[in-house]
């Protein structure tokens, strides 16, 4: 497969499995960094046919995915994780350069995200919510 994965150096109560959808490389590598560093594993997919195939592979705990991506963009690939039964409950927090498009915004949650951010982000901030995301959808 040609998404990556990062193993986790030490693993730890409450590490999750996080998914980085995110064709720019420079920006996968600090949020991999970042997410290693809070101790939890990463696996990097850099289109969106390749977020579609590690989702359905690994089902990570948490996605956070870039809406302009090669192949299939964000849109397309949230509407396909949400109509797969497998992947349909994995949350997704959309982290993406949309300008502040509040009709964007609304379709990125009507397709299924359950929050959304527009770049650049606070590392930390997306970070926490990224946990909380998941720490809610494992106690559903």
């Amino acid at each position: 497969m040609a998404y990556a994965r990062q193993a986790m150096s030490s693993a730890s109560p409450g590490s999750l499995r996080i998914l980085v959808a995110e064709d720019d490389a420079a920006v996968a590598r600090l949020y991999a960094a970042y997410a290693q560093s809070r101790g939890h594993a990463v696996l990097v997919a850099r289109d969106g046919a390749e977020t579609l195939v590690c989702a359905a592979a690994d089902l990570p705990d948490v996605i956070l995915l870039d809406i302009s991506m090669p192949k299939l963009d964000g849109r397309d690939v949230l509407r396909q994780l949400k109509a797969n039964p497998k992947t349909a409950r994995i949350p997704v927090l959309v982290i993406s350069a949309f300008g502040g498009d509040q009709n964007l915004r609304d379709l990125l949650l009507e397709l299924g995200a359950w929050d959304v951010m527009e770049k650049p982000v606070d590392l930390q901030i997306a970070f926490n919510k990224a946990e909380r995301l998941a720490a809610s959808a494992r106690a559903s």
